[in-house]
């Protein structure tokens, strides 16, 4: 049986799908598992109104959590967390441009 030109090229090309396939594959297996937190580490801070949302989901917290922080808000209006006390906050969250200014 003899194969043709392009039979032998389709062949080669059939094969090295396969050998990238199995090679990612075997890639992704060996890659090592990440890192648990050594620690939680809680946050706490001033949030923007229209980020509550975000905050309040339950896929946000639960991928903050797997990254070991426990984050913890207030909720401010963007000026009035620039007046307000900061005394033990993390962070601030302001949703206008012009507050962080």
């Amino acid at each position: 049986m003899k194969l043709s030109k392009s039979k032998i090229i389709g062949l080669i090309a059939l094969l090295a799908v396969v050998g990238v396939v199995c090679g990612t594959l075997v890639w992704r297996q060996s890659q090592p598992a990440p890192a648990e937190p050594t620690e939680q580490v809680s946050i706490t801070g001033y949030l923007g109104g229209e980020k509550n949302g975000l905050f309040d989901d339950a896929k946000f917290k639960a991928l903050a959590a797997k990254q070991g922080i426990a984050i913890d808000y207030r909720k401010a209006g963007s000026l009035a967390m620039m007046d307000a006390d900061r005394k033990g906050m993390d962070y601030l969250f302001p949703s206008s441009r012009a507050a962080v200014e």
